[in-house]
């Protein structure tokens, strides 16, 4: 169904992965797509795929950048500056124990992860408030709950998405501003294709449905998000069953 014409959504780390399959899934449904990363080669190979939808397609536009800097979030105001629905996608992932990680590494995730999302939200939030309309999703991760050996920072960084919006839904509802948390388990995106098949193995058994998720998959639960306007607040695991053992 195409109810979300006339939306404009701003998706970061929407080049690959969860992000560009978020963007592909509103454009389908009619939005007009601002992407964000840091590689433009991605970022218009990300365009040529939204501009195959029919609805609006020469409308969709990119910014190149990282989001924990504050100065990219500026350009994308002035770039666009009514945002209807925000996606904070971008992500950095960990694979290593904490004494063996690099402190700029460390910066790296904790920017990404937490900041890029803090400071995306800061950004359009005002223009949402004043509009009295506006939706946030963040991309967390199940391993904020669970957590996991060589992902300290990692689940860290995501875990601390959960006390921002439990903290932001108060302050944010009262102007009709929606925001939720989506919590993927093992997805096949570019980020699990670099598992060794022993750790994959391990993983497959442990997940009741038996197979990874798909990163389309988590795009319906976004788009889900984004059209239902009762749900605030809230932290939607799609990871096959995977915490509910």
């Amino acid at each position: 169904m195409l109810n979300l014409i006339g939306r404009s959504c701003l998706i970061t780390g929407g080049s690959k992965g969860i992000g560009l399959a978020i963007a592909n899934r509103f454009a389908q449904a009619g939005a007009t797509c601002t992407l964000i990363a840091r590689h433009e080669e991605s970022l218009k190979d990300a365009i040529s795929i939204l501009a195959k939808c029919e609805q609006q397609a020469q409308d969709h536009r990119f910014l190149v950048g990282d989001v924990g800097d504050k100065e990219l979030w500026e350009q994308a105001v002035k770039m666009n500056p009514k945002v209807d629905i925000l996606v904070n996608s971008a992500g950095q992932s960990q694979t290593s124990l904490l004494l063996r990680t690099p402190i700029d590494e460390i910066d790296d995730i904790v920017r990404t992860n937490l900041l890029g999302t803090i400071y995306g939200t800061k950004f359009y939030f005002k223009e949402m408030a004043r509009a009295r309309r506006g939706c946030i999703i963040n991309i967390s991760s199940i391993l904020a709950s669970t957590g996991g050996e060589g992902s300290s920072i990692y689940a860290a960084s995501k875990a601390g998405l959960h006390g921002f919006v439990r903290s932001m839904v108060k302050e944010a509802s009262r102007f009709n501003v929606r925001i939720n948390n989506i919590l993927p388990g093992y997805i096949e995106t570019e980020m699990t294709a670099t598992i060794n098949s022993s750790a994959r193995a391990n993983a497959l058994s442990q997940i009741p449905l038996g197979r990874f998720g798909t990163a389309s998959e988590v795009a319906d639960a976004a788009y889900y998000l984004a059209t239902s306007d009762y749900i605030t607040g809230t932290d939607l695991v799609i990871d096959g069953g995977y915490t509910s053992r």
